[in-house]
């Protein structure tokens, strides 16, 4: 699965929010309340970009919504804004699970100001890789 989470200032995220290729999966307002008692300390949304078991369909379709973004004029690297490309990826104990991004790929990513988290799943479990 390959998901973007963008959070921060109302402002900036409705003009994300304009020209956004896609609408969001789940959208939350800053003090709505959430798990555990806790509450969003600032709004945010996310968006579910590809949902595939095999990681080269994952990439290729985030290269196609980012390109689709770029297109638009979208930008996650103004003040206030954090995004998140999130990847979970399946595995088990015959084959490990990879994702492969190209140094263009990491460039696009941090032109666009888009941070990656990569979690593998395997038998259940999850291990997060951040970069």
């Amino acid at each position: 699965m390959a998901k973007l989470n963008v959070h921060g200032d109302d402002t900036t995220l409705r003009s994300i929010l304009d020209v956004l290729p896609t609408e969001p999966e789940r959208q939350w307002r800053k003090g709505e309340p959430k798990e555990a008692g806790r509450v969003y300390l600032d709004s945010g949304f996310e968006v579910l970009i590809a949902q595939a078991a095999q990681a080269q369909t994952l990439s290729s379709r985030m290269r196609s919504y980012l390109a689709e973004c770029d297109s638009r004029g979208v930008s996650f690297s103004m003040p206030r804004i954090v995004a998140e490309l999130q990847f979970e990826l399946q595995g088990d104990a015959q084959q490990a699970a990879s994702l492969d991004l190209s140094l263009a790929d990491l460039g696009v990513l941090g032109e666009m100001g888009i941070s990656l988290s990569v979690a593998v799943r395997e038998g259940g479990a999850s291990a997060p890789i951040s970069a």
